[in-house]
């Protein structure tokens, strides 16, 4: 199994007046999703949602490929996707189900569930430091294989 981060700093706010052709920081993150077999989203919650880069990606990877043409595929139609989130008491409940219907609507391929979700411990809040408790490694290591599992 090999693990790769996406990096999308550089990825612009989708305009459609300059949607094509797509920048090329663009076309790089479309081009390293569309070689992974799957997506594991990891995400805070802002207000009770995903944060506005996080979307602004989405957006971007489930457009169409090709100019007015809306039959073609996009990157991430059919990707396999779980999520994972950490925040305060939450557990990043809110966000994992916002993010769920969102998958749906952008036909990704969402693996059952609503993913799992992680409290922040206190000090980190200060410290910026974030120390997964065992209970939290468990409970990933259950989604790793469980998405594995999903993804066969």
């Amino acid at each position: 199994m090999n693990v790769e981060f996406l990096n999308y700093r550089d990825v612009p706010l989708l305009e459609q007046d300059t949607e094509f052709p797509a920048p090329q920081s663009v076309r790089d993150v479309r081009d390293q999703v569309g070689k992974a077999d799957a997506v594991w989203v990891v995400s805070p919650e802002y207000n009770g949602s995903y944060p506005a880069v996080l979307k602004n990606l989405l957006d971007w990877l489930s457009r169409p490929l090709v100019a007015f043409d809306r039959e073609t595929p996009t990157v991430i139609a059919g990707k396999p996707v779980t999520v994972s989130s950490i925040a305060g008491s939450t557990e990043g409940k809110f966000v994992r189900q916002n993010l769920s219907t969102l998958f749906l609507y952008i036909r990704m391929n969402p693996m059952e569930g609503t993913g799992t979700g992680l409290i922040v411990l206190a000090e980190a809040w200060g410290t910026g430091i974030l120390n997964l408790t065992d209970e939290h490694k468990e409970a990933l290591k259950k989604q790793v294989k469980e998405f594995l599992e999903f993804i066969k």
